[in-house]
C-alpha cells in the first residue's frame, strides 16, 4: 500500500527550521540588548559632560566675581566658601548619582594676586565608576588696574 497524499513536513525539516530561527532570534536578542546598553552608558556619560559643564561654569563664575574663596573637597563632593559683594557664601556641589571630585584643591585668597587657577574635575557614576568624564580646565579673570 503506497500513500500519495504526502503533505506536510519531515521530522528534520521542522528540527532544521527551529535552529535556524533560534540562531536567527539570538543575534537579534543579543543585538537589541547591545544596543541599549550602549545607548544607556551614552545617556549616562552625556548627564555626566552635562554635569561638568554646569559646575565648571559655577566655578568660572565664582572665579571672577569673588574677591575671596576655598575650596574643600569630601569623598565625593566639594564645597566652595567664597566672598562676594562682602557677603560670605558657601556653595556645595553634590549629586546622589555621581561622584564630583577635584584632584586638586586650591584656594584663592586675594583677588588681583591670581588671575588663573588650574583645575581638574572628575565626575563618575555611583555604581558604575568606570564611566566618568575628566575635565582639565583653567578658570581666569582679568587683572585689575592698580591705581
Amino acid at each position: 500500500m503506497t500513500i500519495k497524499n504526502e503533505r506536510g513536513f519531515t521530522l528534520v525539516e521542522v528540527l532544521a527550521t527551529l535552529i535556524i530561527f533560534s540562531l536567527v532570534f539570538i543575534l537579534v536578542w543579543s543585538i537589541f540588548f547591545q544596543g541599549t546598553n550602549y545607548s544607556k552608558k551614552a545617556v549616562s556619560k552625556n548627564q555626566l559632560q552635562q554635569e561638568a559643564n554646569v559646575i565648571i561654569s559655577s566655578l568660572n563664575s565664582i572665579h571672577k566675581r569673588s574677591t575671596e574663596y576655598s575650596v574643600t573637597s569630601n569623598s565625593c563632593s566639594f564645597s566652595i566658601q567664597y566672598t562676594a559683594h562682602n557677603v560670605a557664601k558657601t556653595e556645595v556641589f553634590e549629586n546622589s548619582q555621581m561622584c564630583i571630585k577635584l584632584a586638586n584643591s586650591f584656594t584663592n585668597p586675594v583677588y588681583p594676586k591670581t588671575t588663573n587657577v588650574e583645575i581638574e574635575l572628575i565626575i563618575e557614576e555611583k555604581d558604575h565608576p568606570n564611566n566618568k568624564v575628566t575635565i582639565n580646565t583653567l578658570l581666569s579673570r582679568l587683572k585689575e588696574e592698580q591705581k
